[in-house]
């Protein structure tokens, strides 16, 4: 006894070409317009490293300028080192 093996039946296919038709052609970007983008999104990073740096540095003052910076200041500008 012999069996055969029925073939599978073939899916016809049916191409669908779809065209697509802007209605109105992109705007060129030339490289002038790309550097002055870049720019200004790194000059604003730059503008907040500065006011940043300034701000620490303001800070920095206002603290060490509330402390003294050495023992001679504390003592009162005293320079007898062997004083008690």
């Amino acid at each position: 006894m012999v069996l055969q093996q029925s073939q599978p039946e073939a899916i016809p296919i049916t191409p669908t070409i779809v065209q697509v038709i802007p209605e109105k052609p992109a705007t060129e970007i030339s490289m002038v317009d790309v550097a002055v983008a870049s720019f200004g999104v790194t000059g604003a990073i730059m503008a907040a490293a500065v006011v940043a740096g300034i701000s620490a540095g303001i800070a920095y003052i206002w603290y060490r300028s509330k402390r003294a910076v050495s023992t001679i200041e504390e003592r009162g500008h005293q320079h007898n080192l062997f004083r008690a």
